[in-house]
């Protein structure tokens, strides 16, 4: 299937364009105006496309002495999840100065939503595009309440399933909406079962772009990811991964990011194009490389030219070995020395 171009704002993300990078910082801020300008700030440095936040209900949950265990500086923490999600939350004018603090850095501003009123709110705050966390893949309402919008969704798959995926692809839209932009992302450490082939998948089966989430620090995934046609990827970030915040051991820090973003548009030059193009280094070097028709001992004037007396030797300055065969049986036209590269007029 065609893989159509999406216009996010001021991007464009799909075929031909460079991929669009996307920095999470919804858990990392910690609720904290502050620490969000800051990260807004790291990611500008690093030249990313768009900070993504998180719009998260407090009340989502039926048990509220539900614990999360997560990991920071090494260490393990404990915390409780409404408590957790409570710390998050951010007022409607610290929203707005996160808003135009990521639009002043010339970066995109939008947010992962897990509830009904919060897609209302990010409306009022004009993003560009909606995020659906994993676990919210089968939560009918919001996603017909952001087909409404009639915004880009984008979704991390992780524990859904392809009839899942096909389902919510129906929901959305039969309530309006046009364009779901998947992310390949998994909860596993074990390679069997991270399945990043499915990015090929999700390119022959939908008509739209599709990325990856990338699950931790390590780097080699998304590059893989890349390889394999990812057009947006994102990645964590945090101040200090000592900070005592869900996702901190997961995220980058600062410099760690600017050096992630300079090797993923390395990898994103070399990748060219699905065709045999040597470079112009290459094609120059054949010159002193590539084989040229030569004389392999000295030849009389006269003598039958045979595969004994002349093969290829470099430089490839001469005539391709190709043409071997057309000077086979004729004769030298002058003595020829050994090791002399053989010209049209050498043959009679």
């Amino acid at each position: 299937m065609k893989t159509e171009t999406v216009r996010i704002g001021d991007r464009t993300i799909g075929p031909g364009q460079p991929c669009f990078i996307v920095i999470e910082v919804g858990t990392t801020c910690l609720g904290d105006l502050d620490n969000a300008l800051r990260l807004i700030e790291a990611g500008a440095a690093a030249g990313v496309d768009a900070m993504k936040f998180q719009v998260i209900d407090p009340n989502q949950l039926s048990d509220t002495k539900v614990q999360y265990r997560f990991s920071s500086g090494g260490h393990e923490h404990s915390a409780n999840m409404k408590a957790m999600f409570s710390r998050l939350q951010f007022s409607l004018d610290e929203w707005r100065t996160i808003r135009a603090a990521c639009h002043a850095q010339g970066m995109l501003f939008f947010a992962t939503v897990d509830y009904l009123e919060g897609v209302d709110l990010l409306e009022s705050l004009e993003v560009p595009a909606h995020k659906m966390g994993a676990w919210d893949i089968t939560y009918r309402p919001l996603v017909e309440k952001i087909a409404a919008t009639g915004k880009p969704l984008f979704v991390d798959l992780g524990p859904g399933t392809e009839a899942e995926a096909d389902e919510l692809v129906q929901w959305f839209r039969e309530a309006g909406g046009k364009t779901v932009l998947f992310m390949h992302d998994f909860h596993t450490t074990d390679e069997a079962q991270m399945n990043m082939r499915a990015l090929v998948h999700l390119h022959k089966k939908y008509p739209w772009p599709a990325g990856f989430s990338s699950p931790g620090r390590d780097d080699d995934l998304d590059l893989l990811a890349l390889g394999m046609g990812a057009h947006y990827l994102e990645k964590r970030l945090i101040l200090s991964r000592f900070l005592k915040a869900f996702h901190a051991d997961e995220s980058l820090e600062p410099e760690e990011l600017k050096a992630w973003v300079a090797r993923i548009r390395r990898a994103e030059r070399a990748l060219g194009q699905e065709a045999i193009r040597p470079s112009d280094v290459d094609r120059k070097m054949s010159a002193d490389y590539y084989r040229s028709i030569c004389t392999m001992r000295p030849i009389a004037k006269g003598e039958l030219f045979t595969p004994e007396n002349i093969d290829g030797k470099r430089p490839g300055a001469g005539l391709p070995t190709a043409r071997l065969p057309e000077f086979f049986g004729r004769h030298a036209s002058r003595d020829l020395a050994a090791d002399t590269l053989i010209k049209p007029e050498d043959a009679i």
